[in-house]
């Protein structure tokens, strides 16, 4: 699909240029034509070895991951998400013995599956796209799991702005985006859209990474427009765990990552996507079910739920010993923490390498609200609703997003709408839905990325890893947003290091 496109655009390009040939009687004019042309192509292709861009190009890159040097080798993996599973599943690959220990009672972290008579329901998460999760497109590959798309067909979803709504197909592409922007815009957002727009471009491919926030991306005048406030933030702020509040300390190349690498791709990261896996997908906890089904099959695997770890210590002769705070022990070789980085802290103070406690140090956390509910009165037959409302005790602006689990089912009997912060959770579900028509709420904790813990982040973990020798920590946050992908290529990481390997 992605070199079909590609193709399409050279095709596309060199047709231009010889109609214009054909018709443009000064050479001058069509030279100058070129040159533009040129130039434009540059912008969108040049790529900073530096910039954010590259860092997803590298760790879009197959990891070797070991088949033995394990063997005898007992090691306990705290933490039963994405990132924990994985971590146990390629330990167990390489020959080790493996505890896995979860203090909720079931495995699958934040992804956490709404099961209706055996069907999979998304609920904390709800969408991947496979072509750019090249880590996570290849465990499900792995497993034998089929994508299920998202069919929208010509179902628009819907931006509220103002007044207004904005309505547009998810994965229309720039140039189905660029139309909708000029189809509803006013000649001031589409300016101050453009350059919003250019500047987190800028950001995300052409400038290393640096500590620059959105706000000081934006400026004063921009961070504070109609179009960041009403249509930037729920479309983007709500994807990168961003509030408000969190504009002057969030990283710009974070922000923009979710618009560059997800929802206006610029660069396919796995070229062998097929049909299917290059759409945007229903991520429901298949993964998560096969991935603990295929461990707890295996003899050298054992698990134990509902188990809170209190403490972990090193004893004299250098082994191992974690206690859970119903003062159970496990004695082990070595230990993996992939829980938050708030989580971990108070496990790893007294046997972590200083460097590794200083950065989870700098990791806070945020309040989420799942709603999985049946208000369908805002949303209607629409796949999806963003949207900003305005706190009726703060006075603040804060951010929603209201979502079907399969976004083309127009028969769907749930909903799910996510809210950040408890005094904005509150304020929804008293002023804007029906709290009659809630089925469940989840709570999942969601680090907040900062200027201090999210800038140049492969360089910080691999010197991090190489100081640690038994105790590691790993989680998706460590490399980039916290998608399935992240927590996969951060947990092979780490288990290459449990071996004795590099990165």
């Amino acid at each position: 699909m992605a070199l079909m496109r590609q193709t399409a655009a050279v095709f596309l390009a060199v047709f231009v240029l010889v109609a214009v040939w054909f018709t443009t009687p000064h050479l001058e004019i069509f030279v100058l034509i070129i040159i533009l042309y040129l130039m434009v192509l540059f912008i969108f292709k040049f790529e900073h070895p530096k910039s954010t861009a590259r860092i997803y190009r590298d760790d879009a890159k197959p990891i070797k991951m070991p088949t033995t040097g394990g063997e005898g080798k007992s090691v306990v993996v705290v933490g039963g998400g994405i990132s924990g599973l994985s971590a146990a599943k390629y330990l167990i690959q390489a020959g080790c013995n493996v505890t896995l220990l979860e203090q909720r009672d079931i495995v699958g972290g934040n992804n956490d599956p709404y099961l209706e008579n055996g069907e999979h329901l998304s609920t904390t998460v709800i969408i991947t796209l496979p072509a750019q999760q090249p880590h996570y497109l290849q465990l499900c590959r792995d497993y034998g799991l089929e994508q299920t798309p998202h069919e929208f067909e010509d179902q628009k979803g819907s931006i509220v702005f103002g007044d207004r709504e904005f309505n547009t197909k998810m994965g229309s592409g720039i140039g189905g985006f660029l139309k909708f922007i000029y189809r509803e815009a006013s000649l001031k957002e589409l300016f101050d859209g453009f350059i919003i727009f250019w500047k987190f471009y800028r950001q995300f491919k052409l400038r290393p990474e640096s500590n620059k926030s959105v706000a000081d991306v934006l400026g004063k005048r921009l961070v504070n427009s109609t179009v960041f406030t009403h249509f930037y933030m729920p479309w983007v702020g709500i994807n990168t765990w961003c509030r408000f509040e969190d504009v002057e300390r969030q990283p710009a190349h974070v922000f923009a990552s979710f618009i560059f690498e997800y929802a206006l791709t610029v660069d396919i990261r796995d070229k062998t996507a097929k049909f299917k896996e290059d759409h945007w997908c229903v991520l429901d906890g298949r993964l998560i079910h096969a991935m603990r089904d295929e461990l707890l099959a295996n003899e050298r695997f054992t698990q134990s739920l509902s188990t809170k770890v209190e403490k972990i210590n090193r004893l004299e002769n250098g082994s191992l010993t974690v206690t859970s705070t119903a003062g159970e022990n496990w004695s082990c070789d070595a230990v993996i923490v992939a829980t938050q980085p708030t989580q971990a802290r108070p496990m790893l103070d007294e046997v972590a390498p200083k460097i590794l406690m200083d950065e989870l140090e700098k990791w806070k956390q945020m309040d989420c609200y799942v709603l999985f509910h049946t208000d369908f009165s805002d949303i209607g037959n629409r796949p999806w609703l963003h949207q900003t409302h305005k706190n009726q005790t703060t006075g603040n602006y804060y951010i929603t997003n209201t979502i079907k689990p399969v976004m083309g089912d127009l028969n769907a009997k749930y909903l799910i709408t996510y809210v950040y912060n408890t005094d904005n959770y509150l304020d929804f579900k008293a002023n804007q839905m029906d709290e009659t028509t809630m089925v469940k709420l989840y709570e999942p904790k969601l680090p907040i990325f900062n200027l201090e813990n999210s800038v140049d982040r492969n360089t910080v973990w691999r010197e991090i890893d190489s100081q640690c020798t038994d105790v590691f920590w790993t989680q998706a946050c460590r490399s980039g947003l916290q998608y399935h992908n992240n927590g996969i290529v951060s947990a092979k990481r780490v288990v290459r290091g449990v071996l004795g390997l590099d990165w």
